[in-house]
């Protein structure tokens, strides 16, 4: 069985440090204060330390509460076995824009130092697109615009599709989580479907930049548009919190 654990304002050995050096934003971001306490979360025998100071940094960049996302982070994994705070936490109603978040998401870093998020490498116009053949075979798919998306790692469950999670699959909504009424646990969006994000690439892990992902697990977003994803992200607990929530437009 794996095991885990959440620790509040201490100091531990094992302790994994998330660390913001000096220049791991790419534009500054306005002082921060220092009283939000902060939390450890402890994952298949690996514990990530997050400081107040760099709670309340990710929560600025990704315009939520920070304590909510202090306390999101202590409680560790949900009923599935999936950690992924930012899937439960509310934007905040402050009037930030949906332009500002882009251009904060381009602040987001991996563990390693790359860049969480970058540009498609690739950008046509809808007309352009129309023109081509794979443009008209689109007419026929389906595109959800400017959708939320998280970051999540897993404990040792296998997805609700019964399969081992690798790297390239998200996690979406179950039907009853979206329609009233509803007691499906079936995904909206069918296991196996294969999603392209068309308007960033996102950077996995061990694995570089994709564009394509298969929908492959189901998972709990009560706060999230009614297309979210939530990205696997291995046992990298540092860089799926560092995704933070990330505007996404995709078809399929």
């Amino acid at each position: 069985m794996k095991l885990f654990k959440a620790v509040t304002g201490v100091t531990l050995s094992s302790v994994m440090l998330l660390t913001f050096a000096s220049g791991a934003f790419a534009q500054p971001l306005s002082q921060v204060s220092t009283g939000t306490q902060g939390a450890s979360v402890t994952l298949n025998g690996q514990t990530t330390y997050f400081s107040g100071s760099q709670i309340e940094r990710l929560a600025q960049v990704n315009n939520v509460d920070p304590n909510s996302l202090r306390e999101a982070i202590e409680a560790g994994p949900d009923a599935d076995g999936k950690f992924s705070p930012f899937s439960k936490l509310p934007r905040l109603d402050n009037g930030i824009s949906e332009a500002q978040l882009v251009e904060n998401s381009k602040q987001k870093l991996s563990s390693t130092g790359e860049s969480l998020i970058q540009p498609a490498e690739t950008s046509i116009t809808s007309s352009q697109f129309a023109s081509t053949t794979i443009g008209a075979l689109a007419a026929t798919t389906t595109t959800k615009s400017n959708q939320d998306s998280t970051a999540y790692n897993a404990t040792g469950n296998n997805t609700a599709n019964g399969n081992p999670p690798k790297l390239g699959i998200v996690a979406v909504h179950r039907v009853k989580d979206i329609t009233s009424g509803s007691t499906s646990n079936s995904p909206v969006i069918p296991f196996g479907t294969v999603l392209n994000i068309t308007n960033v690439d996102i950077y996995l892990p061990n694995s570089g930049y994709r564009d394509i992902f298969t929908v492959d697990d189901t998972g709990s977003g009560p706060n999230r548009t009614s297309y979210w994803i939530d990205v696997y992200f291995g046992t990298d607990t540092t860089s799926a919190i560092n995704y933070g929530v990330t505007t996404v437009s995709y078809t399929y």
